[in-house]
């Protein structure tokens, strides 16, 4: 649905970056990698994102690079992990 968040980083913290992209800060959930390699406060960003839509809730998870994004959403068609598994497992490493 969104494929990517372009913009400046507003705030960081271990699994959530908020980008300002100009009218609207836009909350991204990432891995702890994702957060570990991101520039600071101000710098632009581009991250590629999956967009999750559930009864209760519009989620967005970003990647650095399509092939995070790609492992992603391997990792979520295994039967028992969900997003924020697959986000734990991107924590301890990448594509």
């Amino acid at each position: 649905m969104i494929a990517y968040v372009d913009g400046q980083i507003d705030y960081i913290t271990l699994d959530n970056v908020v980008v300002d992209v100009g009218w609207i800060g836009i909350n991204v959930n990432i891995s702890a990698n994702t957060a570990a390699r991101l520039p600071g406060k101000g710098e632009h960003i581009r991250l590629y994102t999956y967009t999750c839509v559930r009864e209760d809730a519009f989620l967005l998870y970003g990647f650095l690079s399509r092939d995070d994004l790609e492992i992603f959403k391997k990792c979520i068609t295994v039967n028992g992990i969900g997003p924020k598994g697959a986000l734990s497992i991107l924590s301890v490493m990448d594509a």
